[in-house]
């Protein structure tokens, strides 16, 4: 078993995903990676293992679950524990919803509603076992309040809000903890590449930002639970 906490973080290859693997290396986690870009993941994982993280490497689709389901199984049977994963794998399609499609929609559901569920489902038993364990859902703002353009995107992070609260509720009792962070606008390629890029990136967040936040509430004792953060732009 490794002696350090083992967190396993999703759309780990860019973003956010990339900004939390780095911090957690750095502050002594041992950090599975999962991201679509193979080579993206094998640069990180060098980087990691430079931060001296006991790093592997996932490469496939998180709406899968036989993905998932087997890849946990091979983290386990190597740490033999998961104290922690990151459900941050993410995508949107910011436009008008009268020029959107059904494809559009039930791409942005699989990555960003499947995904949380999957990797939830998949170490929940263990975690519940093992009366210890913290899921931390990246949300958004989004999934709070709705905005312009984002119709699709904003339904799947509302409905990962009701997801990680109903989850929360039934396994607190088992010393499991269930946490949505929701940023506002952070500077990556989902916004500055669409149509919601901010007029001047310098005044939104970071990806480093949602990372010093997710640090945060893992390294909160056990005992106690951050549910819900918001964590937005002081002064955009």
């Amino acid at each position: 078993m490794s002696k350090k906490e083992v967190v396993l973080v999703t759309g780990a290859s860019k973003g956010i995903g990339e900004a939390i693997a780095i911090k957690l290396a750095k502050e002594n986690y041992d950090v599975i990676i999962f991201g679509r870009d193979v080579q993206r993941l094998i640069k990180l994982k060098e980087k990691l293992v430079s931060l001296n993280s006991n790093t592997i490497y996932f490469n496939g689709d998180v709406s899968n679950e036989e993905f998932v389901t087997e890849s946990v199984n091979k983290i386990l049977e190597k740490f033999d524990k998961i104290d922690a994963v990151i459900n941050n794998a993410g995508i949107a399609h910011f436009i008008p919803f009268a020029e959107s499609n059904l494809e559009q929609f039930k791409e942005q559901i699989d990555v960003n509603l499947y995904g949380v569920y999957n990797f939830s489902r998949a170490v929940i038993n263990h975690m519940i076992k093992r009366k210890h364990g913290t899921i931390i859902n990246i949300s958004s703002l989004s999934g709070k309040v709705g905005f312009q353009l984002g119709t699709m995107y904003s339904a799947t992070k509302h409905a990962v809000m009701g997801f990680s609260r109903s989850l929360m509720q039934e396994v607190r009792k088992f010393d499991v903890r269930v946490v949505a962070i929701c940023p506002g606008s952070v500077v990556t390629d989902m916004i500055l590449n669409s149509p919601i890029h901010p007029k001047n990136s310098e005044k939104v967040l970071y990806p480093e930002d949602v990372a010093e936040v997710v640090f945060t509430t893992l390294k909160l004792p056990q005992r106690a639970l951050i549910s819900e953060i918001e964590i937005r732009p002081n002064n955009p």
